[in-house]
């Protein structure tokens, strides 16, 4: 599948208590997975959960090896590239790297924040100018107590980092909320697990909302909601996971407010 169409259309904004691994399938670095990026990622929890490293080719789908790559990619905590040095050019003598992990990694830019991809080599070689700005540490692997340790510590630094990014657009979205989206994501803040919200009936058969007419279109930009399934004859919708924590601390700071002013 192309990794356009995956995104355009099996992209959930839904991650996964994982990290994706983008390295060499030989061998010869099965090891430093083992010992050092492998423990470095289960001593993590987010939320409570332990994080697993996922690397494709450990998966037992049936899917194909692309289609794996990019659910990895797109629903994992954050992405981890090991793009050391795997040869030299016997023309040039200049060094290359896995074509394979760079295609990774390019998959990563285009559907990640910057804090959610981590790029690790063990060399010095000059590296490459595409990606030279991309941040990355330098990892010895024959060290691998030291270099676990590092690699811990850079992951949840960038986790950290994650968080306070989405803290920063949680209180943009609200900050650009007009009354009838407020209006909508007050009853979406109450939605049971499994069930959708949505209009029965076409409004040329009932009342007309003007409020959820108004806020759809401007929650589903915003992908606050998205579409899942049908209810009666018209769309139902759903809080896509960053929709319900802005639907939550609206609905939050709206009883803090009406408390502050009984109180008055």
């Amino acid at each position: 599948m192309h990794p356009n169409v995956f995104l355009k259309t099996f992209w959930r904004m839904e991650l996964k208590p994982q990290v994706f691994v983008a390295m060499s399938f030989s061998e010869r670095y099965q090891k430093r997975f083992d010992d050092v990026i492998a423990p470095a990622i289960s001593t993590i929890a987010v939320g409570g959960v332990p994080l697993e490293p996922h690397r494709v080719d450990l998966s037992k789908t049936g899917d194909s090896i692309l289609t794996d790559i990019m659910e990895g990619i797109a629903h994992s905590q954050m992405v981890i590239a090991d793009v050391s040095s795997v040869g030299k050019d016997s023309v040039t003598g200049d060094p290359y790297r896995n074509g394979n992990v760079m295609y990774e990694v390019g998959i990563a830019l285009a559907c990640r924040q910057p804090q959610e991809i981590l790029l690790i080599r063990e060399d010095n070689d000059r590296f490459l100018f595409d990606v030279s700005t991309i941040p990355h540490m330098r990892l010895d692997f024959t060290d691998p107590a030291r270099a676990r340790e590092k690699l811990h510590d850079e992951v949840k630094a960038r986790l950290r980092e994650r968080n306070y990014v989405n803290d920063a657009r949680i209180q943009l979205a609200i900050s650009s909320l007009s009354f009838e989206e407020v209006e909508v994501l007050k009853g979406l803040a109450d939605l049971r697990p499994g069930n959708v919200w949505g209009r029965a009936e076409p409004i040329s058969q009932g009342s007309v909302d003007f409020v959820s007419m108004a806020a759809i279109p401007r929650l589903l930009d915003k992908q606050l909601i998205r579409v899942a399934g049908e209810y009666g004859e018209q769309p139902a919708y759903v809080p896509t996971p960053f929709g319900q924590v802005v639907a939550n601390m609206v609905k939050r700071g709206l009883r803090q407010l009406k408390s502050k002013e009984t109180k008055a």
